[in-house]
């Protein structure tokens, strides 16, 4: 008989936490909100699926002054 595979730990709630991050286009001023994880900088991927363009550190430009640019 297999041996059952161990079971990961459950999550400590109080070591997750989730903050909402505003990015703003740096050219139109639209912005588009993000959910981060556990204190991380927002990640490419992130602003690119809330239709913004990463450019730099907290900058951003929206997907149709990226377009323009």
């Amino acid at each position: 008989m297999e041996a059952p595979a161990p079971r990961a730990p459950p999550l400590d709630p109080s070591k997750c936490h989730s903050t909402v991050e505003t990015m703003r286009c740096s050219r139109c001023a639209m912005s588009a909100e993000t959910v981060s994880h556990n204190g991380r900088d927002v990640s490419a991927d992130d602003a690119r699926a809330g239709g913004m363009v990463k450019f730099g550190h907290n900058l951003y430009y929206c997907d149709r002054c990226a377009k323009i640019l």
